[in-house]
């Protein structure tokens, strides 16, 4: 992405950190919540709190996904997280 560093440095409040990195935004533009838990980045989540996190950043920010939407989700990461643990 042309500008892809410029934008994270933007978002990220100029904090550096891993990648992947996630910001969800609302439609104006606003930062509403990022992957940045308060132990730090959940990159791709695979550990419990890390998948914690990201549920979280879809509970508080849901707009037309439905409880049983999100709880799909976490199975999904679940089984994920299964196969890389093995």
């Amino acid at each position: 992405m042309k500008g892809g560093k410029k934008v994270a440095a933007r978002l990220r409040g100029g904090k550096g950190g891993g990648i992947p990195w996630t910001v969800i935004m609302d439609g104006d533009g606003t930062k509403k919540i990022t992957s940045d838990s308060p132990k730090g980045n959940i990159g791709c989540p695979v550990s419990k709190a890390e998948t914690a996190w990201f549920m979280k950043m879809l509970r508080e920010t849901k707009h037309n996904m439905t409880d049983a939407d999100i709880a799909e989700i976490g199975r999904a990461l679940e089984e994920f997280a299964k196969k890389l643990r093995r």
